[in-house]
Parts: structure tokens; sequence; C-alpha cells
């Protein structure tokens, strides 16, 4: 079974990949199931037996391994009927294990590798860790921050831990393994060998593109013997295969185990063959465009394209809402309250108004940005309601216009503080627009919208009305 998850377009799911590139939702496919045959509680079952997040699918172990069969079995006789089912090219796939609670990592553990880095064969595994910011999906890119100048890869074998292990002695080892992955063990050099722990170089966002899917161990019963490849651009860099691993997959699930207690969805990075780039004469990075392919015997193909993330686009935008919600500031402090109060028709707003909703629609913006960037799954915007600004409007007759420009000059040392604890990978968070036909979208696209529809317009809204205050009084006198 070809495990995975996708984004239907309202939040990530565990499916399985079926012949003909059609994915199935597991959970609804079970529930279509049990519906069938007559169970009352179908969707608590189904809920209960395959959970939406990858983790918790993997800790019912055999039983939702079981459910998930039956759910396939089920509805490859209804593709046509069932609610179920997706074509590929329809959903985004994501990282079949998209927070890992541990990815653990293994270097120096093929023999060319060693030699190439002028090392010698280690008696113990050499460990070090990766976290859950750095995973992506195999449709996505990977980030090329300014941060580093020497970025480079490595394919590994991801191994998917399936049940909780602890002191598992190397014949029962593979009995904990759920499946296999590929992970790119993408590294920025020069922070690597900053110090002499190589943290630095690991951890960086998106560093761990892992897919295209999780293969359970069922097809693939043993991982020695795999021919394992990548190529840049085509170009063939790496190639191996897992027999001329110094520590097997069986060897390092005993040994990890024995260091510290493995959980279901743990991934395991076995390692990387010969071939990096560093070690290449001349040394040959990773530049912007450039496009990685690992392939892995039995498991499938991992691709990816490196995209160069602008220095300081987090800073820009700073700036650029910044000055936006000055210029809305000046224009309302350098009007008479005359103008600022005109309407140009009875149905129309005046710049007091206007000044009432940009100070609420940049507060609930504000608030829609926290939570997206706290919660990606969560939709964002304020979507086809428009409560809010009704309701900011209503009693401006009585609002003091001070007051107001006070509440937009202390609202925007908030926004400037708020985007400046982010860092340029949260502008490449995804999430559902509430808008139906923005669909999913960037973080990036909730400034860009905001400064457009937020700042550009409502700054044109109150020229426009300065300008016809202007010929109203010149006509009238």
């Amino acid at each position: 079974m070809k495990l995975i998850t996708f984004d239907p377009g309202n939040g990530l799911k565990v499916g399985a990949l079926i012949e003909n590139d059609m994915v199935v939702d597991l959970q609804t496919a079970y529930k279509e199931k049990l519906a069938a045959e007559g169970e009352v509680r179908a969707l608590t079952v189904a809920k209960t037996f395959i959970p939406n997040k990858t983790n918790e699918f993997l800790q019912g172990g055999d039983s939702s391994l079981d459910a998930a069969k039956e759910a396939i079995s089920f509805v490859k006789g209804r593709l046509d009927t069932s609610s179920a089912v997706y074509e590929k090219g329809s959903v985004k796939i994501g990282a079949p294990v998209p927070e890992p609670q541990k990815i653990i990592c293994v270097g120096h553990n093929y023999r060319e590798h060693i030699l190439e880095m002028k090392r010698e064969i280690p008696k113990y595994p050499v460990l070090f860790a990766k976290f859950a910011n750095t995973v992506i999906g195999p449709e996505d890119d990977i980030p090329y921050f300014p941060i580093t100048e020497k970025l480079d890869y490595e394919a590994e074998l991801g191994v998917v831990i399936g049940k909780r292990a602890k002191d598992v002695p190397q014949e029962d080892a593979l009995d904990y393994v759920a499946g296999y992955t590929i992970v790119n063990d993408v590294t920025s050099r020069d922070l690597q060998k900053r110090t002499l722990q190589w943290l630095q170089g690991k951890s960086v966002d998106g560093s761990a593109p892992m897919g295209p899917w999780l293969v359970t161990k069922d097809e693939i019963p043993s991982p020695d013997g795999l021919e394992i490849s990548l190529t840049v651009n085509g170009e063939e860099r790496q190639r191996s295969n897992t027999a001329n691993l110094v520590f097997s997959v069986p060897h390092l699930v005993e040994y990890l185990s024995s260091i510290m207690t493995l959980e279901p969805g743990d991934v395991i990075c076995s390692g990387t063959p010969g071939g990096v780039g560093v070690a290449m004469e001349p040394p040959t990075f990773l530049q912007d465009g450039d496009v990685v392919a690992i392939t892995v015997d039995k498991v499938g193909t991992l691709e990816n394209t490196v995209r160069k993330v602008e220095k300081e686009t987090v800073k820009n935008y700073v700036a650029e809402i910044n000055n936006r919600l000055s210029t809305i500031i000046d224009l309302g402090k350098n009007q008479t309250e005359e103008t600022l109060r005109w309407k140009p028709a009875e149905n129309k707003w005046s710049i007091v108004d206007v000044l009432c909703h940009v100070e609420e629609a940049h507060r609930f913006w504000l608030h829609e940005l926290e939570r997206t960037v706290k919660n990606p799954e969560t939709k964002y915007g304020r979507g086809l309601d428009h409560y809010e600004r009704l309701a900011a409007v209503e009693n401006t007759d009585t609002v003091a216009v001070s007051e107001v420009l006070n509440k937009l000059q202390r609202l925007k040392s908030t926004i400037r503080s708020t985007l400046l604890s982010l860092n340029d990978r949260d502008l490449l968070i995804e999430a559902t627009h509430k808008n139906p036909k923005f669909g999913t979208r960037p973080l990036s696209f909730l400034l860009d919208h905001f400064m457009v529809e937020h700042q550009d317009k409502h700054i044109a809204q109150i020229n426009r009305n300065i300008e016809q205050f202007n010929s109203h009084t010149v006509t009238t006198k």
C-alpha cells in the first residue's frame, strides 16, 4: 500500500494511492464501507480507526492498516460514485509523515561516502537530528534561503516506525517498521561547518523533502539490496545500494531503541551514498531552478525543484504595509473636520467611515495572520462576510477622528512587530481561504491581497472623497 497525505482543499487527510493515479480518502472510504454494512456510528468508528493525522493512524497499528485495506477494496468497485476518490492531479500531495516526533539521521553510513569525506569507518552510528520544521512534501520546492551559499543534497532511504520500540533486538527490528519513504537530507554546508556540531546546517526550514509516499512493509519485506540514486537536472550524482550500508536498518532500529523510545511516525534517515556536491572536484552546490530527483527501488521517485527565497522578503512587506498605513493616517490628519465627515452621497462612505473600517480591517487581518501562522490548517480571511465592516462604520457620527487616528498609529506598531517576528519561510505556508474563489494560497497571498484590498483601495477612496469634496465646495460657492 502507498500511504500518502493529501489536501483536497479543506486540510490534510490520510490517503492511499491506487491504480490510474487515483487518491483514496481512507477515512471517508472506510465510513462509506461501514455505512453500507449498516453501522449507525460509521463516521465515529472511521475516525477511530483511520484518523486524519499520520502519526495517530500509525499508532493504530495493524488494526488501522487492515481498516485502510478494507476501505481501498470497498471503493475500487465504486470509483465513479464514491466521494472518497480523487484524481491525483486535483489534490496536493504532502509529506507522508508531515509532523514526525523525531527525525533521526545517520551520517557516514555508506562506505563510499565515508571515503569521499575522508573519514574512518565508525564503530557506532553517527547520529544527528532534523526537526518537523524541515519537512516538506513531494510537490513543494526546496527553499534556498540567503543564509546559505552552499546548499547540498543527500539521497536517503527513510524508515518510518510503526509501533513503539524500546530495546528491540535486530531479529525483531523490522516488526516495528511501518514502511519506507525517501528523504532528501538537504544540507547547508557552510552552516554545517561553522561548528563541530552539524545541527545548524541540517535544520534549516524546508530541508527535508519527503515522499512521494510511504510504502508499507508488506510490499518491501526487506530494506536490504535496494538500489538508490540521485540526479540533478537529469545528471546522475549519487548511486549505491542499501546492501552497502555500514549499519543496516535492523541494526539501526536495535541501536536507536536502546538509546531512546521510538514512537509511531518517527523517521530514521539511514544515510547517504557517495557523490554529494561538497565532495565533487570542484565542489558543486545546488542552484535556483535545479531539479533534484531521488529514486529508491520499490519505493519510487521524489522530485523537488530548488527555489531561491528572496532576501528579507518579510522586511519588504513590513516596509510596504507600514508606508501605506502611514499614508492613510497622514491623509486623515491633514483634512478639516468638514472634509472628513462629508459624504459624496447618502449611501456612500465619508473619510471617517473609511478610517474606521481600515482600523477594523487591520485588526481583523492581523488576527487572521497570527492564527494562520500558528495553525495553517484553519481557513483564513473574511471570505464573503462583511458584518464587521458594516459594524465598524455604524456609529461614526459620534466617533472622534483623533481617537481613530491614534488607534491606527498604535496598530501600525503592532503590525510591524508581528510581521518582524515571522521569517521568509512563514510566507510559504499554504492555507485555505474562506472565499472559495481563492482556494488554497500561500501566506504571502494574504499580505498581497490585504495591501490591495484594504490599503491601496482605501487610499484611492480617501483621495477620491477629497477631490469630490473640493469640487463640491467650488460648485456650491
